[in-house]
C-alpha cells in the first residue's frame, strides 16, 4: 500500500519536488504521519469539526521556501508539471495572476476526498499534500483553519 501511495505522488511530481528541496538551507520540509495527527487530536482542546478533521488525516506533507532570495525563479506549480487526470488527481481550482500560480487538486474515492494537494508557485512557493478521508465540510474547515478563502467553494462541490 505504501508503494502505491508513493507512486501516486510521484506521478504528479510532488514527491520529486519534495525530495529535490527538502534538507536545503532556506527550505522548510515537514512530514507528519497520521498517528501523530490523531495524537494531537487526543490532547488538544478542539471543537467537533476540528477533531473530526484531524482524525480523518492519514498524513500531511508540507514544503515551503522560507528564503526566497536563495531560490529566485523557482515556481513549485510549474515545476510539478501537473496535468488534469494525472495520477487520478483532478483540478479543483487553478489561478494564475501576475507571476503567482495556485493549484488545488483532489483525488476522490467513494464520495470522499482521499488526497488534497495545494501548490503555490511564484514569489511564494508552498506545497501541502493531505492524505485522508475528507468530506466537503472538512475541506471548509481546512480553509478556515489555514486562512485559505479560495477553498470555501469546494465544500459545495
Amino acid at each position: 500500500m505504501l508503494a502505491g501511495m508513493t507512486l501516486s505522488a510521484q506521478t504528479i511530481g510532488t514527491n520529486n519536488l519534495y525530495q529535490k528541496y527538502r534538507g536545503q538551507k532556506g527550505v522548510v520540509a515537514l512530514y507528519i504521519p497520521g498517528f501523530a495527527v490523531r495524537l494531537a487530536a487526543n490532547i488538544a482542546d478542539l471543537d467537533h469539526e476540528e477533531d473530526q478533521l484531524l482524525r480523518s488525516i492519514k498524513s500531511l506533507r508540507v514544503l515551503t521556501i522560507d528564503d526566497a532570495d536563495r531560490f529566485e525563479g523557482v515556481n513549485f506549480a510549474r515545476e510539478a508539471k501537473i496535468k488534469p487526470g494525472q495520477g487520478g488527481f483532478e483540478i479543483l481550482m487553478e489561478v494564475s495572476d501576475d507571476g503567482e500560480d495556485v493549484m488545488i487538486l483532489g483525488k476522490q474515492k467513494r464520495g470522499k476526498l482521499k488526497d488534497l494537494l495545494i501548490i503555490v508557485g511564484g514569489d511564494e512557493n508552498v506545497m501541502v499534500h493531505i492524505r485522508g478521508r475528507l468530506n466537503a465540510d472538512m475541506i471548509g474547515s481546512i480553509s478556515e483553519i489555514a486562512g485559505l478563502d479560495g477553498l470555501k467553494f469546494t465544500s459545495q462541490l
